[in-house]
């Protein structure tokens, strides 16, 4: 089973920004967001520390999640500018949405307090990654295979992979 490392960042000691998770709850998140990813069979090996940022860097960050760009350079200095691993950034919100992900620097962010399961997001952002666009809560008729419990579904429960998923999930892994 291809195994994908994970650091995973819990914002402390900023007054605005400061997650209330702790390192066992991440480390619990992952745990959950695994067996959801089990269907692709991966797993995603992660180390869970807090961490002091930058107040500047964290807050271009936040705005960036905010106005939904898919980059910013001090997200750069956080995770790296060409890492082999992911980066998943803990926080107090990004105002208004569960997580954000910028693919170009194979980053994410989930907010405390998510609307779903915070393992749920932690995985669909994730998703993103495998280049998984998200599925709106009202199936169009294409593509028919789609289930109402799937894992890039917005604002719903799911965590399923259809064959097609998992099957995109192998060949990017491939190359």
């Amino acid at each position: 089973m291809p195994t994908l490392k994970v650091r995973a960042l819990i914002s402390k000691e900023d007054p605005r920004h400061s997650s209330s998770r702790t390192v066992e709850e991440v480390a619990q998140i992952f745990e959950k967001a695994n067996e959801i990813w089990r269907q692709a069979d991966i797993q995603f090996d992660a180390t869970v520390r807090e961490w002091k940022f930058d107040p500047a860097s964290l807050d271009e960050i936040v705005k960036a999640a905010f106005q939904r760009r898919g980059d910013t350079d001090r997200l750069g200095e956080v995770a790296g500018y060409a890492s082999p691993h992911i980066t998943a950034i803990y926080l107090h919100s990004i105002g208004g949405s569960n997580g954000k992900v910028f693919r170009p620097r194979r980053a994410l962010i989930v907010v405390d307090n998510t609307t779903v399961p915070d393992y749920r997001t932690t995985a669909h952002e994730i998703g993103h990654f495998f280049d998984f666009e998200h599925w709106l809560d009202h199936p169009p008729p294409d593509p028919p295979d789609r289930p109402p419990n799937h894992l890039m579904a917005r604002t719903q429960l799911g965590t399923d992979l259809i064959l097609r998923d998992i099957e995109q999930v192998k060949s990017r892994l491939a190359t």
